[in-house]
């Protein structure tokens, strides 16, 4: 193992504090759009069972698979998409 030198960090087998510290701020980047990629997933598969619906096209036992199929982020935008449409308001 070799010695660190100033501003190296000890985990970062040659990379520098700054270095790492951009890295753990893109992968937190990285992180937060994926996030956001899956809320806006789930509203988007709200508001096409939102048309289908609305054309008469959609039946309960379809919302049940979607909802069945999501979870997480895409579940609360899905939800989110569903409640406004019902003019549910949360404080």
């Amino acid at each position: 193992m070799t010695a660190l030198h100033k501003g190296e960090s000890p985990v970062g087998a040659g990379l520098t504090r700054e270095q790492s510290n951009a890295d753990d701020l893109h992968s937190a980047k990285v992180r937060g759009s994926a996030h956001a990629l899956r809320v806006i997933e789930g509203e988007r598969k709200a508001h096409e069972y939102l048309a289908r619906l609305q054309a008469s096209q959609a039946d309960p036992d379809e919302l049940a698979l979607i909802v069945a199929m999501l979870y997480g982020a895409a579940l609360r935008g899905f939800c989110r998409v569903l409640a406004k449409a019902l003019g549910v308001n949360h404080a």
